[in-house]
C-alpha cells in the first residue's frame, strides 16, 4: 500500500510537471476518487488493475480536450512513468534470502492483485509462476483467484500454502478454495473479530523456512 501511496504522489508531480492542467484541477485525493468511481461503472475491468489505470488516464484526457493522438501519446508516457514508478519497490531485509533459500526446496509463485511485475522488481528468477487478479478475471479474496491458479499449475489444495499479509484477500481468499494459509503479521496486529484464523501466524518472513518443515 506505501508504495502504490509513493507511485500516485509522484506521478500527481509528473502530472504538474508534464500537465500542469491536470494538477491544476485535480488533487491526488480526487484523482483517486475519480479512479474509484470509474471502477465502479465499469466492473468488467474493475480487477485488472492496469486496464482501469489506462481507462482513467483516457478518461482525463478528454477532459482537457486532447486531441486523439495527445490521448495516445499521454496514455502511454503516464503509464510508462506509472508502470516504472510502481516497480520500485523497497524490499524488506529478509525477502530475498528468504525466497532464495525456498527456491532450494519449494515452487515459490506469486499471486496478486496489483499489477506488480516481479521481475521488474528484481524477484523473477525466483519464483517459478506469477498470477494475477488481471488473470483470473477477479480480484482475491473471490475464490476464482486460486481456483483457476490450481487448475492451470494442476496443483490440488492440499499441495499449496499461501503465504500473505492481508487477513480477507490472502488468508480468507486462500481458505475458501481449502488451501492452507499463513498470516505474515510484520506490524504485530490484532486478528480481526468474526473470521477464521490463520493456519499459522509469523511475524518475519525468515521464520518461513523453519515453520514449512513442521509441516
Amino acid at each position: 500500500m506505501i508504495t502504490i501511496l509513493q507511485t500516485e504522489e509522484r506521478l500527481h508531480q509528473w502530472f504538474s510537471n508534464h500537465h500542469p492542467e491536470i494538477t491544476n484541477q485535480y488533487s491526488i485525493k480526487q484523482l483517486r476518487q475519480k479512479r474509484f468511481q470509474l471502477a465502479q461503472k465499469h466492473q468488467h475491468i474493475a480487477h485488472d488493475l492496469t486496464a482501469l489505470r489506462k481507462k482513467s488516464f483516457a478518461q482525463l484526457s478528454q477532459e482537457m480536450c486532447y486531441s486523439p493522438e495527445q490521448e495516445q501519446k499521454f496514455i502511454q508516457e503516464a503509464f510508462n512513468f506509472y508502470f516504472n514508478e510502481r516497480n520500485r519497490v523497497n524490499l524488506y531485509d529478509d525477502v530475498i534470502p528468504t525466497l532464495e533459500k525456498l527456491s532450494k526446496n519449494y515452487r515459490l509463485g506469486a499471486v496478486s492483485n496489483g499489477n506488480a511485475d516481479i521481475y521488474k522488481i528484481g524477484l523473477g528468477h525466483l519464483f517459478d509462476f506469477s498470477w494475477s487478479a488481471a488473470d483470473a478475471g477477479q480480484q482475491k479474496p473471490h475464490p476464482i483467484v486460486f481456483n483457476s491458479l490450481l487448475d492451470m499449475q494442476k496443483l490440488t489444495s492440499d499441495e499449496l500454502i499461501h503465504i500473505g499479509d492481508d487477513p480477507i484477500t490472502d488468508i480468507q481468499g486462500a481458505q475458501q478454495s481449502g488451501i492452507k494459509a499463513i498470516w505474515l503479521n510484520r506490524s504485530h496486529s490484532l486478528w480481526p473479530e468474526g473470521f477464521n484464523p490463520p493456519f499459522m501466524e509469523i511475524s518475519q518472513l525468515n521464520q518461513l523456512p523453519a515453520v514449512l518443515k513442521t509441516l
